[in-house]
C-alpha cells in the first residue's frame, strides 16, 4: 500500500512539473511554398517534409536556417548553421514567415558558390607556391 502511494506521488507530481505546451518558449510559425512538387525541405538540418506542405510549421522565436538538401551533403563537415544554398530567416513571436523557395535559384545559386571556392583554392595553391619560389630565391 505504501509502495502505491509513493509511486502515484511520483506519478502525479511529475505530471504536475511536465510542460504544459509543446514549447516552453515563444514561438512562431513559418509557411513554405514551392513551384516544384516533391522537394525536401530541411530546417536547421532536420527534414521536415517534402513540398507542398500545407500547414504552417511551428519554429521557436530566432535565427533558422532553410534549405533543400541536408547539411551533411551539402557541407559534409559542417554539423550545424547555414551552408552556401541554404536561406536564413528570423521567427518572431506569433508571426507567420511566408517562404517561397525556387529550386533552381538555389541550385544556380550552389553551382556560383563552388566555381568561387574552387577558384580561391587555385590561388591559395598559386600564392602559397610564390612564397616557397621567394624562399628559395632568398635562402640561395
Amino acid at each position: 500500500m505504501i509502495k502505491k502511494t509513493i509511486y502515484s506521488i511520483f506519478f502525479f507530481g511529475a505530471i504536475s512539473l511536465s510542460q504544459n505546451s509543446i514549447f516552453d518558449e515563444p514561438y512562431g510559425f513559418v509557411s513554405i511554398e514551392s513551384d516544384s512538387i516533391n522537394f525536401p525541405i530541411y530546417i536547421d538540418g532536420d527534414l521536415i517534409g517534402h513540398t507542398p506542405i500545407k500547414r504552417p510549421i511551428p519554429l521557436i522565436v530566432g535565427n533558422h536556417y532553410i534549405d533543400i538538401k541536408p547539411l551533411s551533403i551539402s557541407r559534409p563537415f559542417i554539423q550545424e548553421g547555414q551552408t552556401d544554398g541554404s536561406k536564413s530567416i528570423y521567427i518572431f513571436k506569433n508571426d507567420t514567415v511566408n517562404i517561397i523557395i525556387n529550386p533552381f535559384a538555389f541550385q544556380m545559386r550552389s553551382k556560383k558558390m563552388i566555381k568561387e571556392r574552387i577558384y580561391a583554392r587555385y590561388i591559395g595553391a598559386a600564392l602559397a607556391l610564390l612564397m616557397i619560389l621567394q624562399l628559395w630565391i632568398v635562402a640561395s
